[in-house]
């Protein structure tokens, strides 16, 4: 459902509205990327049957095989009961630990980095936070447990073209034109060398293919230990159950089985989900916190009330750290479109309302919405986490404290769809709070964060432009993240 009306040039959920986003559809007009409405969301996350998923959306991630990302239906609840077991208590304290492991090598490495250029020195945090999301994520969901050094290294390992982080982060970069791409035009730059074009492609099928081959390894070292009856020693809960349903033979109905190609691209689709959202709005969160000095402040003093004197412990229960990174999923949810196809006719329960300029709202309404079967709704997430009626007329501010419940308030979780909601929830949100809000405590401990000196003294609204600047890709991706790391005494 579009608000108004209006000609829709680009499908609003398929790859080109993505690469075309950030400049088309203009402010103002149907489908501009950043703008911000509101849908009967609930009624469409939870009613699987009539509104399912826009499958054909995502077979730019269908890359290996059917994964549990791009399913629907009977298809879909295989691929998820077979990996939810795997989303324990006992798997989130594996999360923390190896979160917590990668951090101290991080840090250890940080540490270097002041010897050289002073005690207080500019990162930029993408690339340093998604290598941190793909070690924990590798080790804790795939058990391939390798060093921050390990990592760090280029050179590929025998057997190998490409070492295996390099190859994550160029199929990541690569996977729009992957999905944009006709397979003859890959045939055909193969034999023409067309400029410009030939040289990206040559490097997306290098490392898709590359990476398949990683997995294969982890997939490979998996099964010799389920043969050889070692699953109780394999800490990685969900390569063990993806593994196990591939190698199973008898099964009811095929229920609890996965195909050579669904294996893979399964391992595919939950090594890119765990590491990339994590990545990027752990950018968001780290950014925030040298925009707004007094919500750091309050994250240092949570962290040593609760670890004084040791690192942190997944049995702390972080309040504001917890609140400070749902505030910011609510400014910055990882994507910021969702679509389902409807399946029959209903009818939809809405509200509209009027804003004044000085952001006040008046004449809430309540109205209905028909929707015919083979329509097409668009869940705009942001104008959810946007929509004054449930945050506030202080809607547009950063304020952690719209997460912590009081005895006179509740926050609205209806109104908060960051890992989506309904049936089709993120499988794997547990996993990256638990792994966010260890980061954010351990590194608020451990070094202040502080805006880059260009930016001292620049009005808020500019270092806010500079520094939280996205662009639409597979998930909205920060282009700006860069803050100042001081050792604290």
């Amino acid at each position: 459902m579009c608000p108004g009306r209006g000609l829709l040039w680009l499908h609003p959920f398929r790859s080109a509205s993505i690469v075309l986003g950030p400049i088309f559809p203009l402010k103002g007009r149907i489908g501009h990327y950043y703008a911000k409405f509101d849908k009967a969301i609930k009624t469409i996350s939870n009613d699987r049957l009539t509104y399912q998923k826009d499958v054909e959306a995502y077979e730019a991630l269908n890359i290996y095989g059917e994964n549990i990302v791009g399913t629907e239906g009977s298809a879909w609840k295989r691929h998820r009961t077979i990996a939810k077991t795997a989303f324990n208590e006992s798997n989130h304290a594996f999360v923390w630990t190896e979160t917590i492991r990668v951090i101290n090598e991080w840090f250890t490495e940080l540490e270097e980095v002041a010897k050289t250029r002073g005690k207080a020195f500019t990162i930029d945090l993408l690339p340093a936070l998604t290598q941190v999301t793909l070690l924990v994520v590798s080790s804790a969901g795939f058990g391939r447990r390798a060093s921050w050094t390990e990592d760090s290294k280029t050179e590929p390992p025998p057997g190998h073209k490409i070492a295996f982080r390099p190859a994550v982060t160029s199929a990541v970069g690569n996977i729009i034109t992957r999905a944009l791409t006709p397979g003859w035009i890959y045939n055909m730059s193969e034999k023409i060398h067309i400029p410009v074009v030939t040289p990206i492609l040559k490097e997306t099928k290098q490392s898709f293919e590359a990476l398949g081959l990683h997995m294969l390894d982890v997939v490979s070292q998996a099964r010799a230990w389920i043969a050889g009856g070692k699953t109780t020693q394999m800490d990685a809960a969900l390569l063990r159950n993806l593994v196990e349903a591939n190698m199973a033979q008898e099964v009811d109905s095929d229920q609890r089985r996965l195909t050579d190609e669904e294996l893979l691209s399964d391992t595919f689709v939950f090594l890119l989900a765990g590491h990339e959202t994590s990545a990027h709005s752990l950018c968001f969160s780290i950014a925030l916190l040298a925009l707004y000095p007094e919500v750091q402040k309050k994250i240092l003093e949570e962290a040593m009330k609760l670890w004084p004197d040791a690192p942190p412990t997944l049995a702390s229960h972080t309040e504001y750290t917890w609140a400070v990174f749902h505030e910011t999923l609510r400014l910055f949810p990882p994507v910021a479109r969702l679509a389902k196809n409807v399946h029959s006719d209903t009818v939809l329960n809405a509200r509209t309302f009027t804003t004044l300029p000085e952001g006040k709202i008046k004449d809430v309404q309540e109205t209905y919405i028909s929707v015919k079967a083979g329509s097409m709704v668009i869940i705009d997430v942001f104008g959810l986490h946007m929509n004054p009626i449930h945050w506030g007329e202080d809607v547009a501010d950063f304020k952690p404290e719209r997460f912590i419940d009081t005895d006179t308030y509740r926050w609205p979780r209806d109104a908060f769809v960051a890992f989506s909601a309904g049936p089709r929830s993120c499988i794997g949100q547990r996993f990256a709070i638990t792994e966010s809000l260890c980061v954010l405590a351990s590194l608020v401990r451990k070094y202040e964060i502080i805006l880059p000196d260009d930016l001292q003294g620049k009005p808020l609204e500019e270092q806010k432009r500079s520094l939280l600047h996205w662009t639409p890709s597979v998930t909205i991706t920060p282009t700006g993240a860069r803050v100042r790391l001081r050792l604290r005494q």
